[in-house]
């Protein structure tokens, strides 16, 4: 009966419990917890992002051409002294150069004056004889534009040198001074030297084709060809090849004369050099020799400057020497 008693008794307290208005609450705050929980969904994960491009690399800015460099129109002429003149040693070369406005820079590069002091000019002549088409008036196309000018020498005679300069403006084209003369006047009002104007070579090259020299009986039969290449500072590549020469001729000479003549050995004289502005190198310390080999065949070069340039050698003659020093072969430079 007692246990009886006591069960009823503790269906009793329970049914107090359940009637409480706290646990009801939390009975209910439960449930609407555990329907928040439902009804809130885990948000969907979103994707990775797509890997971002990396920006194209942005070339670099070409550098900007260097302009064409301009070449001016150019004339040239070699100066000698005049036909007829026997008292002058001028020798060298003087050039035109034209600008934009149409004036002219002329310089010479000049040996053997005779004063510290010397007039060019640009003449209406069309020839370097005193007795043929030779003038010294000054040569004006239009306006009143000029065509001389001063230049000085050092040295003392007959080793003085000129790289004077100057500009002028005669109004002519570089076509009408074409065939027209430089000339050059002492300061005592000789006519010291003379050349014609023409183009200036694009190529600086001469060739002498070679053949017994001038009265040489021996039995030797030189043939072949000697080539001067000139460098922009007038320095040269002398190269050669020769066949005929002396069998086994070690260190023999091979040089450029001051004659412009294979004609007689008078005309072809001896070494060509500007004396006033390098020693003279046609020798076996300057470098300038062959060997041949035991068929008497000799083929190479050398780097070379005798002291002028492309214009000053041309027409010069070109001399080969045997073992002995004998000179055995000719031919001049053009």
């Amino acid at each position: 009966m007692k246990f009886v008693a006591l069960s009823i008794a503790l269906a009793a307290i329970n049914l107090d419990l359940l009637a409480s208005p706290v646990l009801a609450q939390s009975e209910d705050q439960l449930r609407r917890r555990t329907k928040q929980v439902k009804d809130t969904k885990a948000p969907k994960s979103t994707k990775a992002s797509k890997s971002t491009k990396a920006p194209k690399a942005t070339k670099a800015p070409k550098s900007p051409k260097a302009p064409k460099s301009m070449k001016p129109d150019s004339l040239v002429a070699l100066i000698e002294p005049p036909g007829g003149v026997t008292d002058s040693d001028v020798f060298g070369t003087a050039g035109l150069r034209y600008n934009m406005d149409g004036s002219i820079l002329v310089s010479v590069n000049l040996t053997g004056l005779k004063t510290s002091v010397a007039k060019v000019i640009l003449s209406d002549g069309t020839g370097c004889d005193h007795y043929d088409d030779f003038s010294d008036t000054p040569y004006i196309c239009s306006g009143s534009g000029s065509a001389e000018g001063a230049i000085d020498a050092i040295g003392v005679e007959p080793e003085t040198t000129s790289r004077s300069a100057f500009r002028i403006d005669n109004g002519c084209t570089k076509e009408e001074n074409i065939g027209k003369t430089i000339i050059i006047i002492d300061d005592d009002q000789s006519d010291a030297g003379c050349g014609i104007l023409g183009e200036e070579a694009k190529e600086k090259v001469l060739v002498a084709d070679m053949s017994s020299y001038p009265e040489y009986s021996g039995s030797l039969t030189p043939s072949g060809k000697v080539t001067v290449s000139f460098n922009d500072d007038d320095t040269f590549t002398f190269s050669y090849d020769v066949s005929g020469l002396e069998e086994d001729c070690v260190d023999c000479g091979i040089h450029i004369h001051a004659g412009t003549s294979c004609a007689t050995p008078a005309d072809v004289k001896g070494h060509g050099w500007n004396s006033v502005v390098v020693q003279d190198l046609w020798s076996t310390a300057g470098g300038a020799t062959y060997t041949s080999d035991s068929m008497g065949n000799a083929e190479g070069y050398f780097s070379m400057t005798n002291g002028y340039g492309y214009e000053a050698n041309a027409n010069h003659a070109v001399v080969i020497h045997t073992q002995d020093g004998s000179r055995v072969a000719c031919g001049v430079l053009n």
